[in-house]
């Protein structure tokens, strides 16, 4: 039988005799998620989704892979939905939600930390600048829940050690007034909101008018651009960077360009256009196979320190870690392709190990603007 049935009946009485009041919504999706009799392997749910994905499907939630590698709606009434999530190689950027209700871990382990946001500045509605400080994290292991609070009651990254790791999320959907907020690394916090059907037709027939008349396509931009909201320009701004649109270099061009003509001298905008490049500062461990390299390599992109890092480290560990074990771990990340970012090589990867064996050694002059290699080198030299 799909023990997910037994759960979806229980949310529809529990909704029911609770009125279906928004504001109970968390604190029953909690408790029920608490009390789920689950009992399935990894193996055992991949079997079994492989049959009930045969049958008729609800209406899905999220049509592609934006959250979860793939997310998956099992029940959705149109009020609430029993969301399954596969996490591979992806994890989450911080934000908050535009719903409400909770998630539990069904296979795997997290790192949950949660942030409490200190607005800087707002910009326009739905565009701010923050400083997320010191988040509070804590490890889920498998069964584990959390509540999700909407909006900015909740703002929250949930790293993903093992893969897969599952959870399963029980939350609601269509709340008028609610949305989700992306916080990108330059401070910058947008409230996420969908591109409007007319929004994204206007764009398309700016490229067609593009290929008749160039004047008269750029006048239209002008307009089309300058009706939008602040918050609906870094929507269409993003997709535009994201490609959501198939449009030509050129109308792609124009496109960010009308909106880089409003905001472009900004600080704030400024800022969000020309960070400092991934590649110079964060290790990328989606490729990295055990929850310790993962974790290791978070922590460091964070620029914690042993006091900080080794209580979770150590917990992964199954005993307290040192200063070689993490010095392992370190050179480990270099054995993954992609950890810097960018090609390196192999040459290249050999001196970075060989930098984070032997710390009071030089930096070679081209290997300088890696942040990532100080930042590995401090961190080790934190443990004892």
């Amino acid at each position: 039988m799909n023990p997910f049935q037994r759960l979806v009946k229980r949310a529809e009485r529990e909704c029911a005799g609770a009125k279906n009041r928004l504001g109970r919504f968390p604190e029953i999706a909690t408790r029920l998620l608490q009390e789920f009799e689950y009992g399935l392997s990894q193996e055992r749910l991949d079997e079994s989704l492989a049959r009930w994905m045969l049958e008729a499907l609800p209406e899905q939630v999220s049509l592609h892979n934006t959250f979860g590698q793939p997310p998956l709606t099992l029940f959705n009434n149109g009020w609430f939905v029993l969301d399954l999530y596969f996490w591979v190689t992806c994890d989450t950027s911080i934000h908050s939600h535009g719903f409400r209700g909770a998630f539990r871990v069904l296979h795997g382990r997290s790192l949950h930390e949660t942030y409490r946001m200190k607005v800087s500045r707002r910009i326009a509605p739905g565009v701010m600048r923050c400083d997320p400080g010191v988040p509070r994290m804590e490890l889920m292991e498998t069964g584990d829940v959390h509540t999700i609070l909407p909006g900015e009651k909740l703002t929250h990254r949930v790293i993903h050690l093992e893969k897969p790791t599952v959870t399963l999320c029980l939350k609601t959907i269509n709340e008028p007034g609610l949305y989700q907020w992306e916080h990108f690394p330059d401070g910058l916090a947008v409230q996420r909101r969908d591109l409007t059907p007319g929004l994204i037709k206007r764009i398309y027939y700016f490229e067609y008018l593009l290929g008749q008349n160039a004047t008269r396509a750029d006048r239209y931009l002008e307009k089309v651009v300058g009706s939008l909201s602040v918050v609906a320009r870094m929507t269409l701004y993003e997709a535009l960077c994201g490609g959501a649109f198939d449009l030509s270099e050129d109308a792609l061009e124009r496109g960010l360009g009308e909106i880089r003509k409003r905001h472009g001298t900004s600080d704030w905008f400024k800022r969000h256009e020309c960070p400092v490049p991934l590649h110079l500062k964060e290790l990328h461990f989606s490729a990295c196979e055990t929850s310790l390299e993962r974790l290791a390599a978070h922590f460091i992109n964070r620029r914690l320190d042993a006091k900080t890092a080794a209580p979770y480290l150590s917990r992964l560990a199954g005993r307290p870690v040192t200063r070689s074990d993490v010095q392992r771990v370190a050179v480990s990340l270099m054995d993954h392709e992609p950890v810097f970012g960018c090609e390196l090589s192999i040459d290249d990867r050999a001196t970075i190990k060989e930098l984070v064996e032997r710390p009071a050694q030089k930096i070679p002059e081209h290997l300088r603007p890696f942040g990532q290699i100080p930042a590995m080198r401090d961190f080790i030299a934190s443990f004892p």
